[in-house]
């Protein structure tokens, strides 16, 4: 086994699952390692705020404005930020569709890979 892959396979800072890969593309067990690191703190109320705001430019017709502005928006945003815009967009308004398809169907696939 020569190369060592990574992937944080959670939502949490410093979770990662860690595995070896040998020179024929074959994969050891998965192990999970557990990284103590100082996290983004993030104001969950301005995840709201946000969370609101993009609602508000994805209700009715999305002009190519409104796009580029929910689209800037959410660039701005650290993930730790962006995790938790997710989880209130999706407690207030999930029942007008998931955050993660919302923005696919307004912004565009391209535009997802955020």
């Amino acid at each position: 086994m020569g190369l060592v892959a990574v992937t944080n396979s959670s939502k949490e800072c410093g979770a990662f699952t860690l595995y070896a890969v040998d020179t024929r593309g074959r994969h050891s067990e998965l192990s999970t390692v557990t990284l103590r690191t100082a996290c983004p703190l993030v104001d969950d109320s301005k995840a709201e705020e946000i969370a609101d705001k993009i609602y508000n430019l994805y209700n009715g017709y999305t002009s190519g404005k409104e796009q580029q502005t929910a689209y800037n928006t959410l660039m701005e945003v650290s993930a730790s930020m962006l995790f938790r815009v997710q989880h209130h967009y999706n407690s207030h308004y999930e029942k007008f569709g998931d955050f993660v398809w919302r923005s696919e169907d307004e912004l565009g696939p391209r535009y997802v890979g955020m």
